[in-house]
């Protein structure tokens, strides 16, 4: 990538604050350039063609044909976006149902009845209800034989990298949550320093690899991809975590990828 030009000294000057203000995990322009162009193209239905994650596109080889999927979410639900994302790449056909978190919805008996624990998402697939984010992933990557891993080795990091997104990046997405919606939680130091530790640990490891799992994306990377769009609304310094832009950057590459918020309606949506 060709470094950008810096501007004179005078102009950078002039630019800078009085005070250096707090630099926080933001998308950079090429992020935010590749994250357009990925929404134009999945509306589309652009196809992902680098070897190692190639799914069928034609009708005819479609492994959903005469299949409707259906999600159940709500649009600022980040696991929610998980399995929104993982549909889109891998060119599903799928209706959509917003269910209003605002409002209660989930705790009505008609969503209880597909989700014994009244959250979002749920993935309905013909007689199947699946339920929680990993799982929906698990089971669309062993359905579209796409994201799961390449080889044995590669299916057992992705199981434990699932697992530890569960236990260690959830902090972040809930320090999202309270800076949202509770700043004066007395949780929310607690919650930040633990996510500082996912973070470090996640950048030390993409130091060393492409992506999470191996050199092509799976599902582990879409699981924790959300966290990591998002992780600016927490606080968290973008200088100390230069491993996770460069990744970040190659998953907005991928053809129908989106920020999280720019994947799911505020209202039903049928099947494209």
């Amino acid at each position: 990538m060709a470094a950008k030009k810096k501007a004179p000294a005078r102009k950078r000057a002039a630019k800078r604050p009085a005070t250096k203000p707090k630099r926080v995990l933001k998308a950079t322009a090429a992020i935010k350039q590749a994250a357009s162009k990925s929404a134009k193209r999945a509306a589309k239905g652009a196809r992902i063609g680098k070897a190692g994650y190639d799914v069928p596109r034609k009708a005819a080889d479609r492994p959903d044909k005469g299949v409707t999927l259906t999600l159940h979410g709500f649009h600022l639900s980040l696991p929610s976006a998980k399995v929104a994302l993982m549909l889109t790449l891998v060119g599903a056909k799928w209706n959509y149902r917003h269910v209003d978190l605002r409002a209660g919805a989930q705790k009505l008996p008609d969503h209880i009845r597909l989700n014994r624990y009244a959250q979002v998402p749920v993935l309905v697939d013909g007689d199947e209800v699946i339920v929680q984010s990993n799982v929906i992933l698990q089971y669309l990557a062993d359905r579209f034989g796409a994201f799961g891993g390449a080889n044995a080795h590669e299916k057992r990091r992705i199981a434990e990298w699932l697992a530890w997104d569960l236990d260690r990046m959830t902090s972040v997405g809930q320090t999202r949550f309270l800076r949202r919606n509770a700043p004066e939680s007395p949780a929310l130091p607690f919650l930040f320093g633990r996510g500082e530790q996912a973070l470090d640990m996640l950048d030390r490891h993409l130091g060393t690899s492409k992506f999470l799992a191996g050199p092509n994306p799976t599902i582990a990377d879409i699981a924790i991809f959300p966290w990591i769009a998002t992780a600016e609304e927490a606080q968290y310094d973008a200088t100390r975590y230069p491993n996770i832009r460069d990744w970040g950057q190659r998953m907005m590459k991928l053809p129908g990828i989106a920020h999280p918020y720019a994947v799911l309606p505020q209202e039903d949506r049928p099947a494209k």
